[in-house]
């Protein structure tokens, strides 16, 4: 049960991720405004998805039994939890599509919304980012660093992999919000944690160089830190924390800050509860960012599958060749000729 208009993709895949049997949305998933892309990823992952302008939806009490039934005609559906009955309304592929057809011009009109957004971050957030310190405390210094940063989204772990060789041979400096954390410690040692905190292991929140604490009850995370010995800063800054690690990077003088799990077009920016927030955190990287997906496909490695091959062939070929001039070996193969 959720109540969101306009549901935007990257909640759409968290849920989806949770394998839900359906989802039932006490508001407009879909409004018209402009095309929210989450109705769109639900049903093409095989969610169910209902819409419902009854209220009680919303106060269902959790652990409560019930069930959906569809109506005849496909379109619509009954909810029941214990003796009452909810109408739904069924999206499907279909109907979405149309309602996205529908939303198109509304893109338009949400740039200027997203633009007074931002504007109204920078009066808060943007004299620190101009004066080179994002988040006062943290002493990283990346002065002419590549710089890796990443945020749990769908697909960044398989990013995360596509770019393994890279941040190694390229010796990137690596920065990753809380819920990505854990992903990020098993390929990767972390320069800095941004977060919130939730769900992130204590021993990759101890191996990580630095620890932000955002987004979070200050109080829960210096109990939390100050048990493990994990020194730590705070900010009461209102990007989101992915944006936040973006713009810590761009004021400690990164030279390329490249992104796994964060937006990248405009379009997905207008779709986003933070696109406002991303918007800064792009103007504040300025040249240096780009998406990590590009990084990928771009980079070479030094040495290639088949020179690699090649240059173990050579090795097995060059280790042979010294065996068999030595009077050791040649002598015992003298002596199994002789046997046979």
């Amino acid at each position: 049960m959720i109540d969101r208009v306009d549901l935007d993709a990257v909640s759409a895949e968290a849920l989806a991720a949770r394998e839900p049997a359906a989802v039932v949305n006490a508001s407009p998933t879909l409004s018209g405004r402009f095309e929210a892309r989450g109705a769109e990823r639900l049903v093409s992952r095989g969610v169910e998805l209902f819409e419902t302008d009854d209220r009680r939806a919303i106060a269902i009490a959790d652990g409560s039994h019930l069930s959906i039934a569809r109506d005849e005609d496909g379109d619509g559906a009954t909810l029941t939890v214990n003796d009452d009955q909810i109408p739904l309304r069924r999206l499907t592929e279909a109907s979405v599509r149309t309602l996205l057809d529908r939303a198109h011009e509304g893109a338009a009109l949400r740039l200027p919304e997203l633009t007074a957004g931002a504007l109204d971050l920078v009066h808060r957030d943007g004299p620190a980012l101009v004066d080179g310190g994002a988040v006062r405390g943290v002493d990283l210094d990346l002065t002419g660093k590549d710089v890796l940063v990443v945020t749990a989204a769908a697909g960044f772990e398989r990013e995360l992999r596509a770019l393994r060789i890279a941040v190694r041979e390229m010796k990137m400096a690596v920065i990753a919000t809380g819920d990505a954390a854990d992903a990020v410690a098993r390929h990767h040692h972390i320069n800095l944690i941004v977060g919130p905190f939730d769900g992130v292991e204590d021993e990759v929140l101890a191996r990580a160089d630095r620890v932000v604490v955002h987004g979070e009850s200050h109080a829960v995370a210096a109990t939390r830190l100050g048990a493990l010995g994990v020194r730590y800063v705070s900010s009461e800054s209102r990007l989101d924390s992915a944006d936040l690690a973006v713009a810590i990077a761009a004021s400690s003088g990164a030279r390329t800050i490249a992104t796994v799990g964060l937006e990248t077009s405009l379009g997905d920016l207008i779709d986003s509860p933070r696109g406002a927030s991303a918007l800064l955190a792009r103007v504040a990287a300025g040249p240096a960012w780009i998406d990590g997906r590009l990084l990928a496909r771009l980079y070479r490695p030094r040495w290639s599958r088949a020179q690699g091959w090649i240059l173990a062939a050579v090795a097995v070929v060059a280790v042979g060749a010294a065996l068999a001039l030595h009077p050791a070996v040649r002598e015992g193969v003298r002596w199994l000729l002789e046997q046979s």
